[in-house]
């Protein structure tokens, strides 16, 4: 699959802010989390994965 515009786009959040935001899930949830801590985990993660790819710098 080629990648697309929005692969590359910046992110809407840092990846310190988003990472924080993972951390307060498990802290808040004693790292067990019900299946709405789940689906917001997986959101995150998503969203983690999004700012990763679009911090890559293409090489020359």
């Amino acid at each position: 699959m080629s990648p697309t515009s929005d692969d590359h786009r910046a992110p809407e959040r840092s990846l310190a802010e988003i990472n924080a935001d993972i951390r307060c899930l498990f802290a808040r949830a004693e790292g067990r989390l019900s299946d709405a801590e789940r689906i917001r985990h997986a959101a995150l993660l998503g969203e983690w994965a999004s700012a990763i790819r679009a911090s890559v710098v293409p090489a020359a």
